[in-house]
């Protein structure tokens, strides 16, 4: 398609079980602090994460991530579009980028496969929650808190 030889992808593809992944690796390596994997919400990509990751990349490593089926992401099945199987996926591309532990912060819906990450894959050492939807509800999304330690 021309939009998308127009655009590209700007980071890397990593392969998981069930999806293509595209990552942007951003800032400097080695730092005291844990790396940030920032995740968008739905309906978009990792393009609107970016100034807040760019920003952070001052003084941190940050991971970009286009949820499987978003962006530049694949995926191999529409049933992979829940928190669970995303969960995987991305657990799986951090552990190919050598990513141990990490601060998340997620936006939106991401803030429901953050909270599944912590759940199946205990890496996390913090998650920060933008505007997040703690439980997903048919028709509409419950509240949630902003942080948790």
């Amino acid at each position: 398609m021309l939009v998308e030889r127009a655009h590209p992808p700007q980071g890397q593809m990593i392969a998981v079980d069930g999806a293509r992944l595209h990552v942007i690796d951003l800032g400097p390596r080695g730092t005291t602090g844990p790396p940030v994997v920032v995740l968008h919400g739905a309906s978009s990509n990792l393009e609107v994460m970016r100034p807040l990751g760019e920003r952070l990349a001052k003084t941190r490593r940050v991971i970009l991530i286009d949820r499987p089926g978003h962006g530049w992401s694949t995926r191999e099945h529409f049933s992979d579009s829940t928190p669970q199987p995303q969960a995987r996926m991305i657990a799986q591309a951090l552990q190919q980028l050598g990513i141990g532990r990490a601060v998340v912060v997620a936006h939106s819906w991401a803030s429901a496969l953050a909270l599944r990450i912590a759940l199946d894959h205990p890496r996390p050492r913090r998650r920060a929650r933008v505007a997040g939807a703690g439980r997903l509800s048919p028709g509409r999304a419950a509240s949630a808190s902003t942080t948790t330690p």
